[in-house]
């Protein structure tokens, strides 16, 4: 009882005007950060939305730390698509919430292939981008974000899970991290400007349009006609994106958005993270 007499008396001080209770406030609340969810959980009421916005205040700075302290783990594990989860888990945590740990995408996505296997078993690469991008009773479950495209949210896959909004990149994501839970190899596509998916079915390679409600396409098709067609181009479409290659390609995306936004922060964390990325 006495840590959640404490904890009640550390959310009357969140506002507090005294820069000396502020500091000490942090240093509570950052002291108690991993189980601070679940006890929140047990006290009495909600936190109103500017107490949410207090606690994420102060507690910004330990997230940020520990965020570039613990990025390159993901390099540790064995495998690319892997590897690729755990990346993208550590950057959408952190855009998401406070809250928010990046262990919870695996919990999500396994989910969410439980929910596509108890609707339609087993599927191959084609009929999985149908489940997930495809018109299906009135509804779509995954779409590009057309009214928002540069919104950071896009990047957040926690936000495009609950939202089914996201750009060409954070929705190849999904459909590969959800792909491997069906055992379906499917890969990243660096095209130049738009972030394909690929896949190989029937023998041929195909090129899987996301964020254009999963539309498949041959990759020599998408070579022998598009307007920038010459040997590198070639290249791209025939060699798989690497995890070190997507995520940095979404990290200046990013870069980006949280420019147009003059979020100046968290465009720093993630030039950070690009720099730590690019160093290793």
């Amino acid at each position: 009882m006495p840590g959640f007499v404490q904890l009640d008396h550390l959310i009357s001080l969140l506002d507090d005007e005294s820069k000396v209770v502020q500091e000490a406030v942090q240093r509570e609340l950052m002291s108690i950060r991993r189980e601070l969810p679940e006890r929140l959980q047990l006290l009495d009421r909600p936190l109103t939305s500017d107490e949410e916005r207090h606690m994420g205040r102060l507690l910004e700075p330990a997230r940020q730390a520990e965020l570039e302290e613990t990025w390159m783990r993901w390099r540790w594990l064995d495998h690319p698509t892997t590897q690729l989860e755990e990346g993208l888990a550590q950057i959408s945590a952190y855009m998401h919430s406070w809250r928010t740990q990046a262990g919870e995408l695996s919990q999500r996505l396994d989910a969410l292939a439980e929910e596509a296997f108890r609707d339609q078993g087993r599927m191959d690469a084609r009929e999985l981008s149908d489940w997930m991008f495809t018109m299906q009773n009135g509804t779509v479950r995954f779409r590009g974000n057309t009214k928002d495209y540069y919104t950071p949210n896009n990047s957040n896959l926690f936000w495009v899970l609950e939202t089914g909004l996201g750009n060409p990149i954070s929705l190849c994501c999904l459909y590969r991290l959800l792909g491997q839970r069906f055992e379906i190899d499917i890969k990243g596509c660096n095209f130049p400007g738009h972030f394909l998916a690929s896949t190989e079915l029937a023998g041929r390679t195909w090129l899987v349009d996301c964020f254009n409600r999963g539309r498949f396409m041959l990759a020599t098709d998408v070579a022998r006609h598009h307007p920038t067609s010459h040997p590198a181009l070639d290249e791209v479409l025939n060699r798989p994106a690497s995890t070190e290659a997507i995520l940095l390609r979404s990290l200046r995306n990013l870069d980006e958005a949280y420019d147009r936004v003059n979020n100046t922060g968290h465009r720093q964390v993630m030039r950070n993270l690009a720099v730590k990325l690019m160093e290793d």
